[in-house]
């Protein structure tokens, strides 16, 4: 029998939050934002406020192996939480997904995009330009959508979306939560790594800062996606 997936836990509006919930107040709203094909909640391990998961509504590897209307929803989503985040922490925004598609390769097998207040989007583009060839499309419905390719993709509000192949075999692989957390200088040395440092008060504040009054606006609008 499969193990539960906590990324469909975590959206599953008829349910707790599965290991999310761990670390909220009883009864807390954990999911920011949703519409039909993808759904926001902050991320266990939040090493800074508003720090989300953009997670599709199917399960599946990664945002590439969504049909093209689930992707272009992802990318929509996205940017709509991009433009709250900006506003609500006056900082740049930066989006990352690994795209792993080898079944049994992760611990968390749902593809998500991860979200984020911060001023590392340009150098983890040159990290990445250092070591990885890069392509450049209009938004995630241009994804890689095969199954034996792996990728890393970048997104920044008012740019193209980056896309970095990457090998399915790839060892040892990019951590990118590590490096962003290492080109945010708010962010102390090891905080990136999620299971030893879940941050659940960052997370908690995450959620009081998307869901209170002025957002009410931003998620209604989604909510009609």
């Amino acid at each position: 029998m499969p193990s539960p997936c906590d990324l469909c836990a975590a959206i599953d509006s008829t349910g707790c939050g599965g290991t999310l919930s761990q670390h909220l107040f009883p009864g807390q709203q954990h999911v920011v934002a949703r519409t039909a094909t993808a759904a926001a909640v902050p991320t266990i391990g939040a090493f800074v406020p508003g720090y989300l998961l953009v997670v599709p509504t199917t399960h599946t590897t990664s945002i590439g192996r969504l049909a093209q209307n689930e992707r272009r929803g992802v990318h929509e989503l996205t940017e709509l939480l991009a433009d709250r985040l900006a506003d609500l922490y006056g900082m740049p925004v930066l989006g990352f997904e690994y795209g792993l598609n080898v079944p049994g390769a992760r611990r968390i097998e749902h593809g998500h995009l991860h979200l984020l207040p911060t001023t590392a989007g340009a150098p983890l583009r040159q990290f990445l330009r250092w070591h990885l060839p890069l392509i450049e499309v209009a938004s995630m419905e241009h994804l890689p959508t095969d199954s034996d390719r792996s990728y890393i993709s970048v997104y920044e509000p008012c740019r193209p979306l980056t896309i970095y192949p990457v090998a399915n075999e790839a060892s040892p692989r990019i951590r990118l939560r590590e490096i962003v957390a290492q080109f945010d200088p708010r962010v102390s040395p090891r905080a990136w790594d999620w299971e030893r440092n879940p941050f659940p008060k960052l997370i908690r504040a995450t959620i009081n800062d998307l869901t209170g009054s002025q957002a009410v606006q931003v998620l209604a609008r989604v909510g009609r996606r």
